[in-house]
């Protein structure tokens, strides 16, 4: 046969060819020949630089990956296809197709040019490509070709020992199906009109059980996934792929035998509820998921719980990461970290401080502490939880005034104020009153702050500051 049809294949292939040169327009190329250099270039840089990265990435040598990159300068035959497909849909003009065609035939000219070339380039960058690099280069050529050997390896072991184990357990599940069908069901029903069937039934599902649990069972062992794991392999979708047949076939094997003992609706509805029971009855991955599964769970509803103890960020054993706001009746507000106390009475370290949109990693000593900071901190379960209402206090009385309540105010003083008498010095006018002393009106004169400047009845006030609170200065 293969003798027979290559002189076909020739032929077509021929006619191909010399159909793709007869649409080659001379006088297009001749018009159009700035773009169809300018194409012609980009594919083959972009082919070559592409190419040989691809190949670097997948783990082939320097001089493999420049040989393919250079092999790979041209367009074939798909981009007409692709051509004439959008000159039918309209998207296309009709001119771009002699020049796609032309930028085909250019670099199919050049390719084998290019493929001579490769050694050569190839030798030239060795020569002159930075040792640290070329190094980098190899290194990681090598490990990645190793992993993904091993890997490969390790797939194929998968893969044979689950066909053995689906083959096997497939062809004796149903060869005691039919022992059970042929033999056991009318043994039994003879013996026991009436409960000959349950009785067949029972038997039969005993003698099966332990070959439906092994079909359960994963085929690849706990080592085997944790190399996979180890090896950033994308293990999941395929153990599941397997997993899903490996119970589809035993539950229908389950199915046929209920459904031919009795109807199919009960065959179905007993079979498929046995195999569930079973599955997860007997299966330790199904269990470890569903914990897994319920432990995620509460760890999302105890998330900032968790966060503010560090139950789940253990660093090493009894040593946690948690993070804590600290609350505006904190004591050592305003303090250094080297003044608060928290290495010496706590024995805890922080580790970074989150202020707004700055984080700072590893505080030095001298850097404060304010209110609404997250401070990261490390340390034991215990100190944890002794520093946690001691940052937190009162974290959630925040300050009740707010900006609006804060503007400039004139208060007129009356012969009760307690400013009456005292100076800016004296009165502590800005720590007592929490304000800024921005002019005080005496006869229509307004008078700049000034120390010496002794408050009378009558006088203005005009200060920056809470209005309640400059309000008692009135008197």
């Amino acid at each position: 046969i293969e003798r027979v049809t290559i002189p076909v294949k020739d032929l077509f292939g021929s006619i191909f060819f010399i159909s793709v040169g007869m649409m080659v327009d001379p006088a297009i190329i001749a018009h159009y020949w700035l773009p169809i250099l300018i194409l012609s270039a980009v594919v083959i840089c972009g082919m070559i630089f592409f190419g040989t990265t691809g190949m670097l990435l997948t783990g082939q040598s320097l001089r493999v990956a420049i040989e393919s990159g250079f092999s790979l300068t041209q367009i074939g035959e798909f981009a007409f296809i692709i051509a004439s497909l959008g000159m039918s849909l309209g998207v296309l003009d009709a001119q771009i197709y002699p020049i796609v065609v032309a930028v085909s035939v250019v670099t199919t000219f050049t390719t084998p040019y290019f493929i001579r070339m490769a050694d050569p380039t190839a030798n030239f960058v060795e020569a002159h490509l930075p040792r640290r690099l070329h190094f980098l280069i190899n290194r990681y050529t090598e490990e990645a070709t190793t992993s993904a050997s091993a890997t490969r390896q390790l797939w194929h072991s998968l893969f044979k020992r689950y066909l053995w184990r689906v083959v096997l357990y497939s062809i004796v599940l149903i060869a005691m199906s039919l022992i059970s069908l042929d033999y056991i069901v009318p043994t039994f029903t003879g013996l026991f009109p009436n409960w000959g069937r349950l009785f067949a039934t029972v038997v039969s599902l005993l003698l099966m059980a332990p070959f439906l649990l092994a079909m359960t069972y994963p085929a690849s062992k706990k080592t085997e996934r944790e190399r996979l794991i180890a090896a950033n392999a994308r293990y999941d979708v395929p153990l599941i792929v397997m997993t899903i047949v490996r119970l589809l076939i035993a539950m229908t094997i389950l199915v046929y035998l209920l459904s031919s003992i009795y109807s199919m609706k009960v065959g179905w509805t007993i079979g498929v509820g046995l195999f569930f029971i079973l599955v997860l009855s007997f299966s330790k991955s199904a269990h470890k998921r569903m914990v897994r599964i319920e432990s995620r769970f509460i760890d999302n509803l105890n998330e900032r719980e968790l966060r503010r103890s560090g139950a789940k960020n253990r660093l090493v054993p009894n040593m946690h990461l948690a993070y804590m706001t600290v609350g505006y009746k904190c004591p050592f507000v305003g303090e250094q970290l080297k003044n608060s106390g928290l290495r010496s009475r706590f024995g805890v370290s922080v580790a970074s401080i989150q202020r707004g949109g700055d984080l700072i990693m590893v505080p030095g000593a001298e850097e404060r502490v304010f209110p609404g900071d997250v401070l990261g901190v490390i340390g034991t379960d215990d100190e944890i939880q002794k520093l946690l209402p001691v940052v937190e206090a009162a974290d959630d009385e925040a300050p009740e005034v707010s900006a609006d309540d804060i503007r400039l105010t004139g208060v007129r003083l009356k012969a009760s104020s307690p400013l009456i008498g005292k100076t800016i010095v004296s009165s502590n006018f800005r720590n007592v009153w929490e304000s800024l002393l921005v002019s005080v009106q005496r006869d229509g004169d307004y008078l700049q702050p000034d120390p010496s400047i002794v408050f009378s009845e009558g006088d203005t006030i005009w200060a920056v500051g809470s209005v309640k609170r400059l309000a008692d200065i009135e008197g």
